[in-house]
């Protein structure tokens, strides 16, 4: 049942989890799209301007470069600003990656980000109030039901890989997208201060109950299947899905919507 909370981040959209290391492997190993491609591209354009470094000697621009599109990652400013050594590590990974590039397995940034993220992010997610999680799941509904009417191909790739390029929305797209990631923060600080303050954590399904949970709220046997080959969907295909799988919790009573909408905020 594992897999379930990995189909569940992706088809959930901004800062969803990529199968880098294919669908065999641990959570653990698994991470988050939003930043895979963020810090990836910035990799890549470091790589392809390395022959200048390897001129100066000076990589401080480009790990200057890649740390500004870290920051622009969902979630991911906030938990550089909140771990006092986050920043100078994601610094060290970058130089360290531009320097010596991994040949084998993920970069050293997002196994760091990776790291950050199942440490400071999700916890802080699934400890959130009822109420933060729910308007998180109801901010990315919004904001996929007018991608499906206005740019249903970036409606898709929200569901796939997280909206890459939100300055090429229309104005009310990135709007709501501003929305979303206003919410998400909400969440995440929530989250946070109910974890500082030691009060005891509200209850979030596991895998299997939250599968169960998802059939209880309506999704069908077609629905998981067409969540095992999200990738093959057309975009309408994948932007409809998208709506029916965040608006879940909505569908079923008080007592389980809550830990059902901290499962799905927290699985991205």
């Amino acid at each position: 049942m594992e897999k379930i909370a990995v189909i569940v981040v992706v088809a959930l959209g901004a800062g969803a989890a990529l199968y880098l290391f294919g669908r065999t492997a641990s959570s653990r190993q698994r991470l988050t799209r939003a930043v895979a491609a963020a810090i990836a591209g910035a990799l890549a354009a470091a790589g392809a301007v390395y022959g200048l470094e390897t001129l100066t000697g000076d990589d401080t621009q480009m790990v200057d470069n890649a740390m500004v599109e870290a920051r622009t990652l969902p979630l991911v400013g906030l938990v550089l600003a909140d771990v006092p050594d986050a920043e100078p590590r994601l610094r060290a990974s970058l130089r360290e990656e531009i320097r010596n590039p991994t040949t084998q397995g993920a970069p050293r940034p997002l196994v760091l980000m990776s790291e950050l993220r199942a440490s400071h992010i999700v916890p802080a997610l699934k400890a959130a109030d009822a109420a933060d999680a729910e308007s998180v799941l109801a901010a990315r509904i919004a904001l996929m039901r007018h991608l499906r009417g206005t740019n249903v191909q970036a409606c898709r790739e929200l569901a796939l890989i997280g909206i890459q390029h939100a300055d090429r929305l229309d104005p009310q797209g990135q709007h709501l997208m501003r929305q979303m990631l206003a919410a998400m923060e909400k969440a995440y600080r929530s989250g946070r201060t109910a974890m500082k303050s030691g009060t005891a954590t509200p209850p979030v399904p596991n895998d299997t109950e939250a599968r169960d949970l998802l059939v209880e709220a309506g999704l069908t046997p077609v629905d998981f299947e067409k969540l095992q080959n999200l990738a093959k969907l057309s975009g309408e295909e994948a932007c409809e899905l998208g709506i029916k799988l965040n608006g879940t919790p909505s569908r079923l009573p008080p007592d389980k919507a809550g830990g059902l909408a901290r499962y799905l905020a927290a699985a991205q």
